[in-house]
C-alpha cells in the first residue's frame, strides 16, 4: 500500500497522507530519508493519524501554512539543514501542536533540541531515538491522538 498522495503544489516535494476527508487528526512527518518517513507514516496511520510528509524546511513551511496539524515528528538531521532550524520555523509559524523528535542523533543532541524547542515555547514531547522502538512510538502517537479527539469532542459539546 502506498501512503503517498500527490503534492498539492508541484513546486514542493511535500506529500499529503490518506484519509484527509474522514476527520483523522493531521500529523506532519519531517525527515529527509524516504524510508524513515514511510515507516513513521505507517505507525502514525495505525495510531489514527492522517500523515503529511516533508523532507526539508521549505516543505514544512508550505504544509504548516496549508494544514492545521495536531502533531509533528521531526528528525534532527535533514541533509544540510538542521532540525533546530525547523523548530525555529515552527515557532515563527505559531505551531502549537505536540512535537516528537525522532532522531538517530546522540541523546545529548536530541535533549538539546528538546530544550531549545521548549525555550521557544513549543509543545515538545519526549524524544524518540532511531532505530525506532515502534511500540513505544505508536503508544506516544496514540496518546496524542486520544487527547486530540477528546479536545475535539469537548469543543463540539460546548
Amino acid at each position: 500500500m502506498n501512503f503517498r498522495h500527490e503534492p498539492r503544489d508541484e513546486s514542493t516535494s511535500a506529500t499529503f497522507g490518506p484519509n484527509w476527508d474522514v476527520g483523522s487528526p493531521a500529523i506532519l512527518i519531517v525527515d529527509d530519508v524516504p524510508i524513515h518517513r514511510m515507516i513513521i507514516c505507517k505507525v502514525a496511520i495505525k495510531a489514527g493519524f492522517a500523515p503529511s510528509e516533508a523532507e526539508n524546511r521549505e516543505d514544512v513551511r508550505r504544509l504548516v501554512a496549508a494544514v492545521d496539524f495536531e502533531c509533528a515528528t521531526l528528525d534532527l538531521s535533514l541533509g544540510e539543514q538542521q532540525g533546530t532550524e525547523v523548530l525555529r520555523d515552527l515557532f515563527d509559524l505559531d505551531f502549537r501542536a505536540p512535537i516528537v523528535i525522532v532522531s538517530g542523533s546522540d541523546s545529548i543532541a536530541a535533549e538539546s533540541a528538546f530544550d531549545f524547542g521548549r525555550a521557544l515555547g513549543l509543545n515538545m514531547l519526549e524524544p524518540v531515538g532511531k532505530p525506532l522502538d515502534l511500540a513505544r512510538f505508536r503508544k506516544i502517537l496514540t496518546r496524542v491522538g486520544y487527547e486530540t479527539r477528546r479536545r475535539r469532542l469537548v469543543r463540539s459539546l460546548a
